[in-house]
């Protein structure tokens, strides 16, 4: 056993088999759905969330995991034998649930040492954080190896979001920067992106979703022409596959030996984001990293 553990939130969306293979600990985000208290497991697949939210009576919100969840969590590593914990969690631009994590990680009382990892994204970008820690553990790196190299994996990584509605990240706060380019304007897709503080501001705007891929598309051979290290892509969608692998397939056509991983947005960030999103990121190849 390595003598550090991984702990994330369930906003990662790190698939099943990896996140057992490496021992990942995930704490649940709650989901105020209806006036009940709800988690992304309690739907089976993220179609049926999108499908119980679209018939919601009222519109959802989320929460943050309470301050015993996390204690529990701290308590729970411990007992399984682990010296050293890191947890990672979403951005701190768009939820208090990092701030929490380091307050109660200052608090512990047991004999774990808790460093909180601010991802400053979320989703698999933020899991794929956790699985380059994850893997440099099993390695027997330090905590200060570790952190370095996910120093490196965060500022690398450049996310691109495109909404089919913009009303649900207004509804929920979690926009914060570029309303000027939304604003008034119908039947648009806005592209979004996290800032350097992991804050979400609109970015651009396309009338259709192959339009707004050409541009990400732009965006990438920048990206390209400019980082000195091996990247990897992710794309993700809010129940909107078939756009999603039309995404992955061109990529693929014109970067064949590039790694590219296929993602969720389920149900705790698709409050944020609505139906029919298809996330579009470009970063480091953690599996390089963890090598390298």
């Amino acid at each position: 056993m390595s003598k550090i553990a991984v702990i994330v939130d369930s906003s990662s969306y790190i698939p099943e088999d990896l996140k057992n293979a490496y021992g990942i600990y995930e704490i649940p985000v709650p989901i105020l759905f209806d006036g009940k208290i709800k988690y992304d497991t309690d739907w089976k697949s993220p179609a049926k969330f999108y499908a119980d939210m679209n018939k919601a009576k009222t519109a959802p919100t989320t929460s943050q995991s309470s301050p015993a969840d996390m204690n529990d969590m701290f308590e729970r590593v411990e007992k399984d034998g682990y010296d050293e914990a890191i947890m990672i969690t979403l951005s701190s631009g768009i939820s208090g649930f990092y701030q929490t994590a380091v307050n109660m990680a200052n608090q512990y009382e047991g004999n774990l040492k808790v460093t909180v990892w601010d991802s400053l994204i979320t989703v698999i970008a933020a899991g794929q954080q956790a699985l380059l820690a994850a893997e440099m553990a099993t390695q027997n790196k330090s905590m200060d190896e570790i952190l370095a190299k996910l120093e490196i994996l965060r500022s690398s990584t450049r996310v691109y979001l495109v909404v089919d509605d913009i009303q649900h990240l207004k509804r929920t706060g979690r926009l914060s920067g570029g309303m000027a380019i939304v604003a008034g304007v119908l039947s648009i897709k806005p592209i979004l992106t996290f800032t350097q503080e992991g804050k979400i501001e609109a970015v651009g705007k396309e009338r259709k979703m192959n339009r707004a891929f050409n541009w990400i598309q732009n965006k990438l051979t920048e990206y390209l022409a400019e980082t000195k290290t091996p990247t990897r892509i992710i794309v993700a969608d809010a129940n909107n596959e078939e756009v999603a692998q039309e995404w992955v397939d061109a990529t693929r056509e014109k970067y064949p030996d590039m790694p590219i991983d296929r993602g969720v947005i389920g149900a705790l960030i698709g409050v944020h984001t609505g139906e029919k999103a298809v996330g579009y990121v470009m970063l480091a190849d953690w599996k390089e990293l963890a090598t390298n």
